[in-house]
């Protein structure tokens, strides 16, 4: 089976952030400085357990301007839908962020790419990469190039080859600095997935038991959503679980989210729906929608940072 190399895939929904509160009222980037802007950009830093292998660090950093805010991908809604209230289907056009293709974008050289944080000597440059890396080290947009990235392997390829696992460590503050100033986001905390995603290898499938509900659970890290409980911040983080068929033109096929902190059920309904074999992902997600000018436009710029897990499934 031919594996496309994807972690930070997800898309996000307003459902199952929460135990505690009423998950009507929690807006997904409510107050935050980029969230009426039009999308431009984005790190994506990521600490990942890939089909059994050492942790790796994935990083890469593009901006661009040019489409409209119009044509934001919107973020996922599992509250409705055929799936609801668990799942959103992904199967045509990868409909919602980051899955949806950019179109209409030009691409920005940067005066520079650096980060710093645990795990980091100083600062690293994350370089542009030569060739371009076009497909991203954790979705599958096409980008024209971006600043890290590469595919996984034993080791990484391409700028992630050169990168420590502590330079993503957990539950930790990073900051990026692109040229106009620092913008601080947090790693994810650790926690060990349902079902041994991450840590079986691609002999080892995770099975799963067709014609029935898949229903989980896991230990949850806290989870900061301030002192109200609805407000999304730099702390805050979304758990998903996402299927993925990488002999498919468009990979994405479901993005799930639990219905409270460490526990979901996957609906028979989609179980009947995916392949017999193909990635099953299980992730804990930040996400902060910062402001950046993209050349003479100001544009949002997405901090995003993963504690991710990757498997292979087998459905039986």
């Amino acid at each position: 089976m031919r594996i496309l190399y994807a972690c930070g895939l997800l898309v996000l929904g307003t459902v199952g952030c929460t135990d505690s509160t009423d998950i009507t009222k929690f807006v997904y980037g409510g107050g935050q400085p980029g969230a009426g802007s039009a999308e431009g950009g984005e790190i994506r830093h990521e600490n990942v357990r890939f089909l059994g292998q050492p942790v790796q660090t994935w990083i890469q950093v593009y901006q661009y301007n040019g489409p409209t805010a119009a044509m934001n991908a919107p973020f996922a809604d599992a509250s409705t839908g055929a799936f609801a209230p668990w799942c959103v289907d992904e199967r045509t056009t990868a409909p919602t962020w980051p899955f949806h293709q950019i179109t209409g974008a030009t691409y920005l050289t940067l005066p520079q790419v650096k980060l710093s944080g645990p795990g980091i000597t100083g600062t690293l440059d994350i370089v542009k990469t030569t060739p371009p890396n076009m497909a991203g080290n954790s979705t599958f947009r096409h980008h024209d190039f971006t600043y890290g990235g590469g595919a996984p392997g034993a080791p990484p390829m391409g700028f992630n080859g050169t990168l420590t696992a502590a330079e993503a460590t957990a539950d930790s503050d990073y900051t990026l600095d692109i040229g106009q100033g620092p913008m601080t986001y947090h790693m994810p905390a650790a926690f060990t997935a349902p079902l041994g995603i991450g840590m079986k290898d691609d002999k080892n499938p995770v099975l799963i038991k067709a014609g029935q509900d898949l229903e989980y659970t896991w230990t949850a890290p806290a989870n900061d959503k301030g002192a109200n409980g609805l407000t999304h911040n730099t702390h805050t983080y979304f758990n998903f679980t996402l299927f993925a068929d990488p002999a498919a033109a468009s990979p994405p096929l479901f993005i799930c989210f639990p219905d409270r902190d460490g526990h979901q059920i996957i609906p028979k309904a989609v179980i009947d729906l995916i392949p017999p074999t193909g990635l099953i992902v299980n992730a804990d997600l930040s996400h902060y929608m910062a402001v950046q000018m993209a050349g003479t436009e100001k544009r949002r710029f997405d901090l995003v940072s993963i504690y991710c897990n990757i498997s292979i499934y087998s459905k039986q």
